[in-house]
């Protein structure tokens, strides 16, 4: 099964399955995928997504957000969703929108809101409950699932890291699979669209430029993650909750 999955309604999803793991083994492909949101799929792309036996959907969204581009996929009854779950009143801005509102003017603007973003996010409860929450799943259900935010590749690319570093994959393979956004989405293409876009919405001139690093990942955005973390079992097990006997469930029914 081929790792980026070309639909044309649905950017960024892919396999994150399929990389070798400790021991010999191997991640099984087509039970594990990510994606940007569903907002606007298609009919054949819903027939594609149905095809794949989908258990959970996780949806890393903030409530804004999801208000705004509610998913159209999935509809069928026995696919799960998990979605954040934040304290108190939504807010009427997700806070990268706060930050593209009031904060942004230059690139490095953007690269530094990237890099303390991915810093805070391990020790933020409601996306620890959502990952915690994801971990149990895998390791009771064992069913396919999609990871998903808005592009895919941010919150996205933290819980798939975890994931990923639960079932033995490398470091270099977690990077290189982060990193693949870059090869699955045209960035550059998306920057001045969104500029426009975004300048109406918040009624200040947004440059495409200061908006490349938000756009796009960078080695350094995931490593702020992990260093967070710190030691990742004992993130993982003290942090999250999750024991090694729920690790050695999901590898179980994770790996080949």
């Amino acid at each position: 099964m081929p790792r980026i999955h070309p639909l044309k309604s649905v950017r960024n999803f892919r396999d994150f399955g399929n990389y070798q793991a400790k021991d010999g083994e191997e991640l099984v492909s087509g039970k594990l995928f990510r994606a940007a949101h569903f907002n606007e799929t298609s009919s054949e792309d819903r027939a594609h997504l149905t095809s794949l036996g989908l258990g959970l959907v996780v949806d890393l969204r903030h409530a804004p957000e999801r208000k705004r581009q509610p998913n159209t996929f999935p509809s069928v009854d026995d696919i799960q969703t998990f979605f954040m779950a934040e304290p108190g009143k939504a807010p009427e801005f997700a806070p990268h929108e706060m930050f593209l509102k009031e904060k942004l003017e230059t690139a490095n603007d953007a690269r530094n809101y990237m890099i303390g973003s991915y810093a805070s996010r391990p020790d933020n409860p409601a996306f620890q409950k959502i990952f915690a929450d994801t971990l149990r799943f895998m390791a009771s259900e064992g069913a396919p699932l999609v990871v998903h935010c808005t592009a895919g590749k941010d919150r996205t690319g933290t819980l798939v890291a975890i994931i990923q570093k639960i079932l033995g994959v490398s470091d270099q393979d977690v990077l290189d699979d982060y990193m693949l956004t870059m090869k699955a989405v045209d960035v550059e293409s998306f920057l001045e669209p969104a500029a426009k876009f975004m300048s109406e919405r918040f009624d200040r001139i947004i440059n495409p430029d200061a908006l490349r690093p938000m756009f796009g990942v960078e080695p350094a955005y995931l490593h702020a993650a992990l260093e967070t973390m710190g030691d990742f079992d004992n993130y993982v097990e003290n942090v999250l909750g999750v024991s090694s006997e729920t690790k050695d469930a999901i590898r179980r029914n994770y790996l080949s």
